[in-house]
């Protein structure tokens, strides 16, 4: 089994189920069959008694449930695998435990029994609120379902509510891209992830779009979608805290901040990826495979990796290039028993000098410019 000295601190359960295949996704996710859940559940809940003794002891201070759609699932099933991680792990007293969901696919009843199973944070995927987009992206619900899930989830208390939008798609105009930005936060979300259309070549939108069919936004018009993205979000109250990520304080991901971060968290799930001191690993993105191999009393291990200190340290400059708090050196160079300002002296004169990040202190702090040229930026330091 894979193992450390050191211990983790949160846990990613991926849930591989849709209603259908969105033509844009290309995250392990399949049909949700019937039965296919409850022949999942034994297995997820008795890998993670096998992955209990890697926490160390130590209670978990977040809980990550993505998918597929985990808000397909019964909420019977969340219930138990959340009290599953409370028994055999240990969950902190504000531990944040996030679950990401399909507007269609919830009720008030719905609702208000996940809340009662313990999850505190929910991240709706809205993506648009115009119809045409949403019918374009293979989404099953409408803007209305959006809203009607948000005043749900209110009602019955979430305090801690994200909201996904997507931009740059085909079609789309800055006046749309503003209007989704706009209808967003008349909801008034917590959180709000903003991601550009990323185009993998194995999905059908990869497929379609690489022949130029439809035609997509240009670059300057994906650019000024940004920025009035930026200015909108910035005067309501939701500060950018990483490339597409921006909340009102204290209500910044605690997931997603501690994966920037280099944290650890373990994994569960097939196609999960997990991260502990150095080591990272994938489980089998096929369900019955991997359930085969947990009955089986085995790991059912896709890869694994041993990072180096050198391939730890550019990963927490490439992920911390991508956040507004920056990279902290002074952990970098722990990791490499070296300084890093002289390591890649070059690297950091140039990001300095383009304007891309400054310097405070042991703090490399990405500037605006540098937080659209995060990739650019880490790539310096190959």
């Amino acid at each position: 089994m894979i193992s450390s000295g050191t211990r983790p601190c949160g846990l990613y359960i991926h849930l591989p189920f849709c209603a259908g295949r969105c033509p844009y996704c290309d995250f392990f996710a399949q049909p949700l069959a019937p039965g296919l859940a409850r022949v999942l559940l034994p297995a997820l809940l008795r890998h993670l008694e096998m992955a209990a003794p890697l926490a160390g002891g130590r209670a978990l201070g977040h809980v990550y449930l993505g998918g597929g759609t985990p808000s397909l699932l019964p909420a019977g099933i969340i219930a138990r695998l959340i009290q599953a991680a409370r028994q055999h792990l240990g969950l902190a007293p504000a531990c944040e435990i996030s679950l990401e969901a399909n507007p269609g696919t919830l009720s008030a009843g719905k609702l208000q029994a996940l809340k009662a199973a313990g999850v505190n944070r929910l991240s709706l995927g809205a993506q648009s609120f115009d119809p045409a987009l949403l019918k374009l992206l293979g989404r099953r619900h409408t803007p209305q379902d959006t809203r009607r899930a948000v005043a749900q989830a209110r009602a019955v208390g979430f305090a801690n509510l994200s909201l996904d939008l997507i931009y740059g798609l085909p079609g789309q105009t800055l006046a749309m891209a503003r209007g989704d930005i706009l209808a967003a936060l008349e909801l008034r979300p917590d959180h709000l992830s903003l991601y550009e259309l990323t185009l993998a070549p194995e999905t059908p939108f990869g497929r379609a779009y690489a022949k130029g069919r439809p035609p997509l936004p240009s670059e300057d018009q994906v650019l000024a979608m940004e920025d009035a993205a930026l200015e909108l979000l910035e005067a309501a109250g939701l500060a950018r805290y990483e490339v597409s990520n921006f909340a009102r304080p204290g209500h910044e991901c605690r997931h997603n901040q501690d994966t920037w971060r280099g944290g650890d968290y373990l994994a569960l799930g097939p196609g999960a990826h997990g991260h502990l001191a150095g080591r990272r690993w994938a489980w089998l993105a096929d369900v019955k495979a991997y359930v085969e191999a947990v009955r089986a009393g085995r790991e059912p291990l896709e890869f694994s990796e041993d990072l180096t200190p050198r391939q730890r340290a550019w990963e927490l400059i490439m992920l911390g290039l991508r956040t507004v708090e920056g990279v902290d050196l002074a952990r970098v160079g722990a990791l490499l028993d070296r300084d890093p300002r002289r390591m890649w002296a070059g690297p950091l004169a140039q990001l300095s000098a383009q304007g891309w990040a400054r310097l405070e202190g042991d703090l490399l702090m990405p500037t605006p410019l540098g937080l659209r040229l995060a990739d650019a930026a880490a790539g310096l330091f190959l």
